[in-house]
């Protein structure tokens, strides 16, 4: 085992919220710690801890030109993943947008009311379960496969507050250099 000290070229950002700002409390502070020499962003925030590294790329593009280039949801995927909360919402109007008829979404309308005499189900195995059992004909044979996924609300703000603070922050950086 080998432990030694490196000394890499950072370059920290700190974000703040203010009480005037549109949707102050939904972040009130993040660090976003670039990497230079190694290409990775690291973030602290009070709505959650991300982290990503990319190939380096020197001979090509410095690692603030790469992060002033990247949009949003390429970020996300990045320091997030795939999307992996159960949408109701979003299931139903999938299931509604592939229908292929009015018969197929008057069924789906019936299905639907059934499930609304209770709460509505809060992950995709609940929905599975509840909507086969109010396809009592098992006329829709691959439910298993329509549930939608979303992210969650505190990896969508950390990705805006990178979008409209963090990157032109960025940006304007790179002009000045």
């Amino acid at each position: 085992m080998k432990v030694k000290e490196i000394t890499p070229r950072m370059l920290i950002l700190e974000y703040r919220q203010e009480k005037g700002d549109k949707d102050y409390g939904s972040c009130l502070w993040a660090r976003f710690v670039f990497n230079l020499d190694r290409y990775e962003l690291s973030i602290t925030s009070d709505c959650g801890n991300y982290g990503y590294k990319w190939v380096e790329t020197p001979d090509s593009e410095s690692f603030l030109e790469l992060m002033a280039r990247c949009e949003g949801g390429y970020i996300l995927n990045k320091i997030y993943g795939s999307p992996d909360i159960f949408s109701f919402e979003k299931t139903k109007e999938y299931l509604y947008s592939i229908a292929f008829d009015d018969e197929e979404k008057e069924m789906l309308d019936s299905i639907f009311e059934d499930m609304s005499v209770y709460d509505q189900p809060d992950t995709a195995e609940e929905f599975i379960r509840r909507f086969e059992d109010g396809d009592e004909d098992d006329y829709f044979s691959d439910v298993w496969e329509t549930p939608q996924f979303v992210y969650p609300s505190n990896a969508l703000k950390i990705v805006d507050v990178f979008e409209t603070a963090i990157k032109p922050y960025i940006k304007n950086k790179l002009e000045e250099d």
